[in-house]
């Protein structure tokens, strides 16, 4: 059954997470759907750190959206919003679990905490909490189960990207290059899963190599740059992807 996405809440998400949107638009319709909701919701929660000036209010904006889904889990009336009311609708369809939906607000709300990460593992850990866990529901909407691995190959590689606006923040006590082994380490692992119909939710994750490789070139300054390449670019390689239902 289709769910009604305003159209102001999708060219928002194609602004904000744009390789995600061009990887679930591949999947059937009802799929698409469900994938575009569960993403706008992300999109919301990842928000939050750059719309507060405390981390006490951002824990505030958290917490409204946990209340917000007890509401919708507990069948209740459902607080008015452009992104929950679609998300009442593709948590009714589905029977996505609540503790998914919960985990990515867990991992959101660490962004609040400008704590650096001690150790690599505690990267990791941040992307399976955060990239891992919307790839685990994003799967599931697909009818399969999986996908931690390439959430958290997305993640470590979203973390390498964007060394340049955290060395002096979150990633300070991390190298560089332990980032981009822990996103190749990872990418390894999620190709062996077999991703089946559920491949459209994590086509994205086929960019991984490809950001690697910008930034494994010789004279590559993580602390000055941010690789990327085209969108025709970016969607061959998804649509490839897709096409051998592998990453």
């Amino acid at each position: 059954m289709p769910i009604h996405i305003d159209s102001s809440v999708l060219t928002r998400l194609e602004q904000l997470d744009p390789d995600r949107v061009r990887a679930a638009r591949m999947a059937d319709p009802d799929i698409r759907d469900r994938l575009l909701t569960l993403y706008a919701f992300h999109a919301e929660l990842a928000k939050v750190p750059e719309l507060v000036s405390e981390p006490m209010m951002g824990a505030i904006r958290y917490q409204w959206w946990r209340d917000a889904l007890g509401e919708m889990f507990d069948g209740r009336t459902v607080r008015a919003h452009e992104v929950t009311t679609p998300l009442a609708e593709m948590i009714a369809q589905t029977g996505i679990s609540r503790f998914l939906l919960d985990r990515i607000i867990d991992g959101r709300e660490r962004d609040l905490d400008p704590q650096p990460f001690a150790t690599i593992q505690d990267g990791i850990d941040y992307a399976d909490a955060t990239s891992g866990a919307l790839a685990r529901a994003a799967v599931f909407l697909c009818g399969g189960q999986g996908g931690l691995m390439a959430g958290r190959a997305w993640g470590m590689t979203g973390l390498a990207r964007s060394y340049r606006y955290y060395t002096q923040g979150i990633l300070s006590g991390l190298a560089f290059e332990d980032i981009a082994d822990a996103a190749k380490s990872a990418y390894s692992e999620a190709r062996k899963d077999p991703l089946g119909p559920a491949i459209p939710a994590l086509a994205y994750g086929a960019l991984v190599p490809g950001f690697l490789k910008r930034m494994a070139k010789p004279g590559y300054d993580p602390a000055g740059n941010v690789p990327d390449y085209s969108p025709f670019a970016k969607q061959l390689r998804m649509l490839r992807t897709v096409a051998t239902g592998r990453l």
